[in-house]
């Protein structure tokens, strides 16, 4: 990587070397445990990494059915291995969708 994509992605390497320190923080006394400093940055590491690896994977089934962007379809197939998680990203799906509708149905009435 050249200078110009290495600052984008140092920036979001931290924001989530940032969220995940909150969520941490957050979480630390409910779990009643000791967060190091080590902990976090090894939470965010792997976090970051699996982020980058679901980002290559979306774009790649994108690519593979012929599309330039990311949908939902691309996320629902990311998401097949784990039920639990494909069954919420379908729920939210379905959410959205029918939200758009709805949204779609009163513009159409306001006419």
């Amino acid at each position: 990587m050249n200078d110009n994509e290495e600052e984008p992605r140092e920036r979001l390497k931290a924001a989530v070397w940032y969220i995940v320190g909150e969520i941490c923080e957050s979480q630390r006394a409910d779990l009643n445990v000791v967060i190091t400093p080590q902990l976090v940055a090894s939470l965010a590491e792997v976090v970051f990494a699996q982020a980058e690896s679901l980002g290559k994977d979306l774009e790649t089934f994108s690519k593979h059915a012929k599309r330039s962007t990311v949908n939902v379809d691309d996320v629902k197939l990311a998401a097949r291995r784990n039920a639990s998680l494909h069954d919420l990203v379908t729920q939210e799906a379905e959410r959205l969708t029918q939200r758009s509708r709805d949204a779609r149905e009163a513009r159409k009435r306001k006419k």
